[in-house]
């Protein structure tokens, strides 16, 4: 629903709108039943009635909170605190109390590149661990918070461990930055400690999505619930599929045991999906054991289109990715579906090996699509990362992970450079940064010399540029616009055309008063959103990241017994996110799978290359069976 829809509530959101604000409240509500609409429509009338509460509207996904802050221009009182996600809440409270957090300061949080060439890269070589290794240890990590309980992961050694504990904490305390996934947790310390923290005196909190948050984040509200303030939960067990951050759907079944007294309701009607397709998703989503007995069946709103349903078997790989254009382009020309209103999801896309052969068959067709990977090749660009570290030095001029990403690359300075720098950094217990800048005012005396010299011309460039590019306390336009004005000159070079389209379209979306830092922090996850959101042509992405997403028609490609469910994956919640890519669609849901594999994909799921390939078990016994996929399309589409 836009922001311009008038809102005309059913019977059962009439219920809600009625929900007194000092009362916790748990809202049921499947894929499409008009949820996050009610809750704006709730706090709306709370705030525009007698004695208004002080409250916050809060959600996992920075992409529901989009959407959330999409509704509510619809009822004005509701835009009085912009909504806004667990994590970014967690911040803002801790930032209200210095001091608090247990964090290097500046707060400082790595984007995906800095993370990989800069965190990863440096911290695997000085403790001697794979970077591949690295990685599960940082899960490791997260988990042990999100979960609030030591959880230790089958995949790492534990001398592995070992030396990641002894490192990582001086590893990021010289290179000052802080994981996200730390942030809900130093929250919980803080509150558990101080109780009365700014930030945090509200009346009413309405999370959305709450079946996506974690045992950390659960603790969270319930600490702030201890306060007197009233929590409003709302959100899905049947679409719980974060169980890699630790949640699960148990969260929000036992919210009445977790808040006593608390009023129910729920929402049955679902206004996306058709007849047809809700049937077959809802045999999917009840074969799981573990769901509650007796839940009730999503009914479909009056008047909804049947919608049309297939499940399509392709000889192999190849057929089955020109099977999936082949679909897409009678969709666009036949039953006049827009490109951006179709999505074709698949279980993985590793290094793009289902995604790329759909797009090439789209590609022969003269389809357009959106390209999971351009992101990551946009912002790996070397001219992109100089611009972005630069603008990191405007806000906080000794940023060492701005300073590290420009010394990587910057020709010539080798990585023993920022070796040495790292050392005198760890013996005088300065960030890096800070010793970046005080070992130029002695032409770095100790460090390799052709580096030395490099490195001398690249900081005096780079400090000269900040000198001459003071951050103005406002912008008359957008940060965006702002920044594509002062680049274009070394050491700081323009933007790539596609990075440039990026910040101006982020500018619609981000208030110019938040500040050049913030603006940068929220240029990534924001870019993603506005990409799976979107997208000009078909867009393609994993069935995990089309939560929350409508369309008139979903592919799901690849739905085989060896990738659906996953191997070693848990069942259940295999089942959910199969679920979620089957709800997305309004009028039409297609299923592809392939009898054998050749090439990138034969492995995947650790299936053996080669041999016969089978529907995934949870659509066999529906009531969708298997057709040819090529006759389908010839009696289809003649």
């Amino acid at each position: 629903m836009s922001a311009t829809t008038q809102f005309k509530p059913t019977a059962e959101q009439k219920a809600i709108l009625t929900h007194a604000k000092n009362r916790h409240a748990r809202v049921l509500a499947g894929p499409g039943t008009g949820k996050s609409a009610t809750l704006v429509a709730l706090v709306g009338q709370l705030l525009a009635g007698h004695s208004p509460p002080r409250l916050r509207l809060l959600t996992f996904t920075r992409a529901a909170t989009g959407e959330l802050a999409r509704k509510a221009p619809a009822h004005p009182g509701s835009a009085a605190e912009r909504p806004s996600t667990i994590h970014s809440f967690a911040i803002s409270v801790l930032l209200r109390n210095p001091g608090l957090g247990g964090f290097p300061r500046p707060l400082r949080i790595a984007d995906d590149w800095e993370q990989d060439k800069i965190v990863y890269t440096t911290l695997a070589k000085r403790i001697g661990v794979r970077k591949k290794r690295l990685e599960n240890l940082f899960l490791e990590l997260a988990a042990n918070w999100e979960a609030l309980a030591p959880e230790d992961n089958p995949r790492v050694d534990p001398t592995d461990r070992d030396r990641f504990s002894r490192g990582w904490q001086e590893h990021r305390n010289v290179f000052g930055y802080t994981l996200l996934a730390e942030l809900p947790y130093a929250l919980m310390c803080a509150l558990q400690a101080h109780p009365h923290l700014q930030g945090v005196q509200y009346d009413l909190l309405v999370v959305d999505e709450y079946q996506d948050l974690n045992a950390c984040d659960l603790r969270v509200l319930k600490l702030i619930a201890d306060q007197g303030c009233s929590i409003i939960g709302a959100g899905d067990d049947d679409q719980s599929i974060y169980s890699f951050r630790r949640a699960a759907p148990e969260g929000i079944r036992r919210f009445p045991t977790d808040y006593p007294g608390c009023s129910d309701y729920s929402l049955s009607v679902t206004h996306r999906c058709g007849s047809k397709i809700m049937d077959w998703a809802t045999s999917v989503i009840e074969g799981d054991p573990d769901r509650p007995q007796g839940k009730p069946r999503l009914k479909c709103a009056p008047g909804s289109p049947r919608g049309e349903v297939a499940l399509l078997a392709f000889r192999g790989g190849t057929s089955e990715a020109r099977g999936v254009a082949r679909i897409v382009d009678n969709l666009i020309n036949k039953e006049e579906v827009k490109a951006e209103d179709i999505l074709v999801l698949l279980r993985s896309d590793h290094q793009g090996m289902f995604s790329g052969p759909v797009k090439a068959a789209l590609s022969e067709l003269g389809i357009s699509c959106s390209d999971p990977g351009l992101l990551k090749q946009i912002f790996g660009e070397v001219d992109n990362r100089r611009v972005l570290a630069a603008l990191r030095l405007l806000v906080h001029r000794s940023d060492s992970l701005a300073w590290a990403s420009l010394l990587k690359l910057r020709t010539g300075i080798g990585d023993g450079f920022l070796d040495h720098i790292y050392e005198l950094a760890k013996a005088s217990k300065k960030q890096f940064g800070e010793e970046l800048l005080q070992g130029r005012k002695d032409t770095f005396s100790g460090a390799p010399s052709a580096s030395a010299r490099r490195a001398c011309e690249l900081v005096d460039a780079v400090i000269k540029w900040l000198d001459d590019h003071p951050v103005p306390e406002e912008v008359t336009d957008h940060w965006g616009q702002w920044i594509l004005d002062v680049a274009g000159k070394e050491p700081v070079p323009q933007p790539s055309d596609q990075l440039a389209d990026i910040l101006c379209s982020i500018d619609k979306l981000v208030e110019p008063e938040q500040g050049l830092g913030r603006y940068l922090g929220q240029i990534a996850p924001l870019a993603k959103d506005l990409t799976q959101t979107e997208s000009q042509g078909v867009r393609i992405m994993t069935m995990c990241a089309s939560k929350g997403l409508t369309v008139g028609a979903t592919i799901v490609a690849g739905l085989e017994h060896e990738l659906i469910p996953w191997p070693d994956a848990d069942q259940a919640e295999e089942r959910r996110l199969l679920y979620v890519a089957m709800t997305r669609a309004k009028r039409f849901l297609f299923g592809t799978w392939a009898r054998r594999r050749q090439g990138p994909t034969a492995r995947a799921g650790n299936a053996t290359p080669g041999r016969i390939r089978n529907p995934s078990m949870f659509v066999l016994g529906g009531p969708v069976r298997s057709e040819e996929g090529e006759g389908y399309l010839r009696c289809r589409w003649p």
